[in-house]
């Protein structure tokens, strides 16, 4: 059976009707469910034309109708609705072809299938499986590859010819879009499908269009214009304008999520319950599955934005008469890229959301650097529209665990979730999304359904925030989606509390091209829009000077010398607030061991947790550490984990010395809760235990006194060594830093930038040789729209048919393909039947991962944690449980869906999973 088809169990009777002067068979299926019940092809094309009508009418956003109308039918919005929908309608025409009514190439065929050939042979349709060129032989698997897929047959009935990799698409782009609905577009180039022979395919193809099987596509093709009333000397019409290639791309995306929506079971089961013939009245059928189902579904299933009827209060609550310059300015941004740098705790989100209120009718997409810090947003987000009634998605790979899902919500007032939502292939396209910055940047990478993402972030406004922790590989992504979002006039706000000069001119010019020439300034902003680029400071909200104080110590004690420290902040006050931040893992394990041996209250956060008891302790930082928290006397010690969109507040912090801005962002959880203007501090909460806060930076040193180059991992030493250089500029331990006068000087000196760098030894030379590795793979993989690529950019009117389809060859990535890692990582849970920790699996592997049950599964979701796959072994204490590898085919398929790439793994010599700690190696 295809890979596309839908339940239904009502069969269709047999009864032709006329159209155009050609007989449409309903008997002809589009969907079939297990036990033979049919949903007719004529009809599925209808109900896609219907759903797309209504994506059009409620849900695109008027830029892009605009844009789109433009390439179509300049100046004629009402035409260019008409041929979207028509050339939605035609997208599965191919399948009135005798491969896909037959499965003739199936490796199973079903009884019911049989009995549909027999009808259709009856009928005077064949139905015998395609002769080989060569006489006695079978048509190659080359080629059956290319006639099994029903869309590569849409393909050629819009042209009559299978194009070669040489041809433009611009002037056939109405089978571009129906060949590329299932997610690729034809033809394909990959290893697998790979036609040399363009005659050949002609001549295969050609031979699935003739006699009854040709009267059939025409008279189907005919039903969808009629109810679209579009002609075909409209489809045929080459687009107009130099974004051609972006209108095929948005065209691609909009066909394919029409025929979601239409595919469904409950939309099959709708159209069962009409009495209108389609074949004879194919614009009435059109009409009411458009007015009676889908204005009603969409709403429902996909969702619609719904404006914040009081954004300002909604936002700013009991602040809404007193907002920073930063949140007086937002609302004045209009379209087009606004880049925001102040300092952390300035209110940042509120800008943002601030901004995104200002123009009605466009759904946002807020996006964080790690799971932990989206979880949070999303309740902060959550706030702002709780009295909104809008649809919502979590987007990230352990979503399912979160309450909002859990609690099963529910529609009504506040976010809610839909089960059309609920599938993790729709959950991009809610009206209200918080996600990893994974889910943006997979949007940047050639894989299957690239136009589904890129006009699914195309609608919306886009807000990135804690920018500046991408690594190169990352802003290459990052640059590339800039790119055609300014080609579509999307919204994007980037928000930054220390973002190197350099990489904000960058990203100004990714989103409005080369020649945008502006100065970034700190604290303020940037606004890039087609008609420029303008940049101006803004007056910072938190004004103060930060003193930081260095520590040198040999790599071997940096344990005992934060264990000291933190010890010694504790003697001089028993309930201040300690947060203790390194840059490895197991660093974190011992000191938060070490301190909990000596009574101490921690709290540990780190990756080398269960995806469950990394959220459980997210939740409690904020109960204990919150900005509005009223308990005293805790520890945090974690990673970098802690650094970004974390609302704490802390007296004191120890730190491994960390890039520079990393340091602004750990700093910034110092005294978060207390107001400062120009250096003067409001009451505080609580007693402060120095006149000013105050950063402790502990600097690991070799045997020579140089920058210990293990123990500053994952961080390379030259960015290191500028950070520290800058750092000691006035004094050799300590130095106090105006923030923020003094952020962007510190940012910028320890900055590097690989295509201008400034080699002063050897370690700027292998932060080079790293980051050109990292630009060199990210070129490898992302969809080439950023100006740099020059003539192979994309988006022109020159695309041809082998470079529009090399954006979608790969399989669907991951997110961790987003990421350069060095070390390959994959998602483990720990099996121990005697276990005593509430963060292992206590049953058998096979129930586990062969579960459908959604507590089964969210329960082991939550289970899971990151490992590198070259760690996992007895001497590190962890081992594989043999018999369930990835690479087994037979026992993925027993696998769930959400269970597919999971390894299971026990812990050996003496290794365990602690419920403070996490796994803790002996």
């Amino acid at each position: 059976m295809t890979g596309d088809a839908v339940l239904v169990t009502v069969p269709v009777q047999r009864a032709d009707c006329v159209v155009g002067g050609k007989s449409a068979d309903p008997g002809l299926w589009g969907k079939l469910d297990g036990g033979g019940g049919r949903y007719p092809l004529l009809c599925h094309l209808l109900d896609t034309s219907a759903a797309a009508f209504v994506l059009w009418d409620t849900w695109l956003r008027p830029g892009l109708r605009q844009l789109i109308t433009a390439a179509v039918a300049p100046g004629d919005e009402a035409s260019a609705r008409a041929i979207f929908a028509a050339v939605a309608g035609l997208h599965d025409a191919g399948k009135a072809n005798k491969i896909f009514q037959g499965q003739l190439y199936a490796q199973h065929r079903t009884a019911p299938v049989d009995k549909i050939v027999a009808e259709l042979a009856r009928a005077g349709f064949d139905v015998t499986t395609p002769p080989s060129a060569v006489p006695g032989q079978s048509v190659p698997p080359v080629y059956q590859t290319v006639l099994r897929r029903h869309e590569a047959v849409s393909l050629f009935l819009r042209t009559g010819i299978w194009p070669r990799g040489s041809d433009p698409v611009v002037n056939v782009w109405t089978s571009v879009v129906v060949g590329g609905h299932h997610g690729r577009f034809h033809p394909r180039f990959d290893s697998e499908t790979r036609a040399a022979d363009c005659l050949t395919v002609n001549g295969f193809l050609a031979g699935l269009t003739e006699a009854a099987w040709g009267t059939q596509q025409q008279a189907h093709e005919t039903a969808v214009l009629a109810a679209c009333g579009v002609t075909r000397v409209q489809l045929e019409t080459p687009l107009y304008g130099e974004k051609t290639t972006t209108a095929i791309l948005l065209l691609t995306g909009m066909v394919t999520l029409a025929d979601w929506l239409a595919s469904s079971t409950e939309s099959v089961a709708h159209g069962h319950s009409l009495t209108i013939d389609p074949a004879a009245d194919p614009a009435a059928w059109t009409n009411a599955r458009r007015t009676e189902y889908f204005e009603r579904s969409v709403p429902q299933t996909l969702g619609l934005y719904q404006d914040l009827a009081d954004p300002l209060n909604a936002i700013m609550g009991d602040f809404a008469d007193s907002p920073s310059p930063l949140q007086a300015i937002a609302p004045t941004i209009g379209r087009g890229l606004w880049i925001a740098t102040e300092t952390t705790g300035s209110g940042k989100t509120e800008a943002a959301m601030l901004r995104h209120t200002a123009i009605p009718g466009e759904g946002i997409l807020f996006a964080l650097p790690t799971r932990a810090t989206t979880d949070a947003m999303f309740e902060r987000i959550a706030g702002y529209y709780s009295s909104s009634t809008n649809a919502a998605a979590l987007l990230h790979a352990h979503r399912s665990l979160n309450s909002f899902y859990t609690n099963a919500a529910q529609s009504g007032e506040g976010l809610h979730s839909t089960q059309w939502l609920a599938d993790a292939r729709n959950a991009l396209f809610a009206p209200v999304s918080v996600g990893t910055c994974d889910q943006v940047l997979l949007g940047a990478l050639r894989q299957k359904n690239t136009p589904v993402r890129l006009l699914a972030l195309a609608n919306r406004h886009i807000v990135i925030d804690e920018v500046h922790s991408f690594d190169h590989y990352q802003a290459v992504l990052l640059e590339e989606l800039l790119a055609w979002w300014g080609e579509t006039d999307t919204r994007v706000t980037l928000l930054s509390a220390s973002l190197p000069t350099a990489v904000a001119l960058r990203y100004a010019q990714s989103y409005g091209g080369p020649g945008v020439t502006v100065t970034p300034q700190y604290p303020g902003h940037i606004n890039v829009t087609a008609s420029g680029a303008t940049s101006a400071p803004v007056t910072s909200q938190r004004s103060y000077s930060l003193r930081v104080r260095l520590h040198e110590a040999p790599a071997a004690a940096l344990v005992d010398v934060h264990l000291e420290r933190a010890l010694a902040y504790r003697r001089q006050s028993s309930d201040t607030r300690i947060a203790i931040v390194v840059n490895q893992v197991q660093r974190a394990i011992d000191i938060a061991r070490r301190l909990a041996e000596a009574g101490e209250r921690v709290i540990v956060l780190h990756s080398r947790m269960a995806a469950g008891h990394r959220a459980a302790v997210t939740r409690e930082l904020h109960e204990v550490a919150g900005k509005t928290s009223g308990q005293r006397g805790v520890i945090v010690v974690g990673t970098q984990i802690i650094e970004s969109s974390l609302d704490l507040d802390f007296d004191h912090m120890l730190t491994d010395l960390a890039p520079a801005p990393a340091l602004i962002q750990r700093a910034g959880r110092l005294w978060r809760s207390t107001a400062v203007v120009d250096g003067v501090w409001a009451a505080h909460r609580f007693p402060r235990p120095t006149v000013v806060p105050t950063l402790d930076v502990i600097i690991p040193t070799n045997r020579s006194g140089s920058l210990d180059a293990g123990a500053s991992l994952p961080y390379l030493p030259g960015e290191l060594r500028r950070t520290m250089e800058t750092l000691r500029h006035d004094a050799y331990d300590s130095r106090v830093i105006a923030i923020p006068a003094d952020v962007q000087q510190l940012v910028d000196a320890a900055a590097f930038d690989p295509r201008n760098a400034d080699l002063t030894d050897a370690s700027d030379e292998l932060e080079l040789i790293d980051a050109a590795r990292k630009l060199q793979d990210a070129e490898r993989v992302v969809v080439p729209f950023h100006h740099d690529h020059a003539d192979e950019t994309l988006l022109s009117r020159e695309t041809t048919h082998r470079e529009l389809s090399a954006i979608t060859e790969p399989k669907e990535l991951a997110e961790y393909s987003t990421r350069h890692i060095e070390r390959p990582t994959v998602d483990c849970f720990i099996v121990a039947p005697e276990g005593s920790s509430k963060w292992v699996w206590r049953a058998s592997v096979e129930a586990a991962l062969h579960s459908r049950n959604p507590h089964v599964v969210r329960a082991v979701l939550a289970l899971t944690f990151p490992v590198a796959s070259s760690s996992i072994s007895p001497k590190k204490g962890i081992e594989k449980i043999p018999g369930f590898d990835l690479d087994d085919e037979l026992g993925m398929r027993k696998r769930g869906p959400m269970q597919r790439q999971l390894v299971p793994v026990r812990l050996v010599d003496g290794a365990v999973y602690d419920d403070l700690l996490g796994v803790r190696f002996r």
